[in-house]
């Protein structure tokens, strides 16, 4: 059986503004190569590495449940955390960096009050099946806390 995977949730006002800067990121050297400039094609070239980075680390992003661990992928990025040190987990809106495309977040605390944060969709099917894994926690409304 396949691990459940779970894909981000993407706030829409989020994904307004990465189309914006895309858009703008091209546009300017397109601009610029259109008008004849010499210098255009080394902005074409370094707006396109530019760009292919930030897609490496900015897609895709889902979390796995694996047998032993929470996997978190982030684009070319992969952490894991064993079950077994997950404290718990809380929602947040947290405005910190985090392998996550919405404000509509989950703390997995293990160990560090600064993340991670993930944002699955499905956030309810998440922890469900995250307390099936994790024996020493329990489902509490949109958390899950240790097991009494």
């Amino acid at each position: 059986m396949a691990n459940p995977r779970f894909p981000s949730k993407v706030d829409a006002w989020l994904a307004a503004i990465l189309v914006v800067l895309l858009l703008s990121a091209i546009g300017v050297p397109v601009a610029l190569f259109a008008t004849g400039d010499p210098q255009a094609w080394v902005g074409l070239i370094s707006t396109a590495l530019i760009l292919l980075l930030l897609g490496g680390l900015a897609w895709p992003v889902y979390y796995e449940l694996e047998d032993e661990t929470l996997l978190i992928r982030f684009g070319l990025v992969r952490s894991r955390l064993r079950y077994a040190e997950i404290r718990r987990v809380v929602p947040t809106r947290s405005m910190l960096s985090s392998p996550a495309l919405s404000m509509d977040r989950l703390h997995v605390d293990a160990g560090s009050s600064l993340g991670p944060l993930i944002s699955p969709r499905d956030k309810s099917g998440f922890l469900d099946a995250l307390a099936a894994k994790a024996p020493q926690l329990v489902r509490e409304g949109d958390s899950l806390v240790p097991r009494p």
